[in-house]
């Protein structure tokens, strides 16, 4: 993976609201994009999934609504899916996806409470974690961590700081994390690289150009 670029997240935000800009798609396609080609990724690792049970801890904010989103693109090849939310969502477009997966989509169910499955997709938080996970959110990771079945991490393994990869409490450790359209520095650095397991990047249609671009403008030390 040394030949991918490296985004930091202050970068990443950029890079993505550039893009947006420039080709006239607003953030719900990005997230529906984003959503799609994680579970391609997830199939293809893990699937089919006719006869398990996928369970997604999903937190309020974008990186909620990257894991929702998955689900939807799920649905079609899964014998049913739990969504674990344990707070109301703070982003509109996951309420959005909340309300389509609630009406089109009879095998997603959704609850607050830890639930085991088959395999697990952690969403709780991405590259924009400030803080160490507290309350709920520190127990759904021990949970997570507790399981046998294969985990997977959506950009960055929940827990872990996107661009110094540390973290002062609990850090989700998964068999796979999809780092989305590139690498953020924990996903390079030393310490933090042993915990993501292996490390995919999934193409959501930013050009590779474009994200050197941002890479070079925003180098940072691993």
């Amino acid at each position: 993976m040394d030949h991918f670029p490296i985004l930091n997240k202050e970068a990443v935000i950029l890079c993505e609201s550039d893009y947006l800009r420039i080709t006239g798609l607003d953030e719900g396609s990005l997230i529906e994009i984003t959503g799609f080609s994680c579970a391609k990724e997830i199939l293809n690792y893990y699937g089919p999934f006719c006869s398990d049970h996928v369970v997604i801890y999903a937190g309020p904010g974008k990186n909620g609504g990257d894991g929702v989103a998955t689900a939807l693109f799920l649905a079609p090849h899964t014998k049913k899916i739990t969504i674990c939310m344990p707070i109301q969502p703070s982003h509109d477009i996951l309420n959005i996806n909340i309300n389509r997966a609630k009406a089109f989509y009879p095998n997603i169910e959704f609850t607050d409470v830890p639930v085991s499955g088959d395999i697990y997709i952690d969403a709780l938080f991405g590259i924009g974690l400030t803080k160490k996970p507290e309350g709920i959110f520190e127990e759904l990771i021990q949970f997570l961590n507790h399981q046998p079945d294969p985990i997977i991490s959506i950009d960055v393994p929940s827990g872990i700081d996107a661009n110094t990869s540390t973290s002062a409490g609990e850090v989700v450790i998964p068999d796979l994390t999809l780092a989305i359209a590139c690498l953020k520095p924990a996903h390079n650095h030393t310490k933090a690289r042993s915990i993501c397991g292996e490390i995919v990047c999934p193409d959501i249609g930013l050009p590779r150009e474009f994200i050197e671009k941002y890479a070079e403008n925003h180098k940072v030390a691993c």
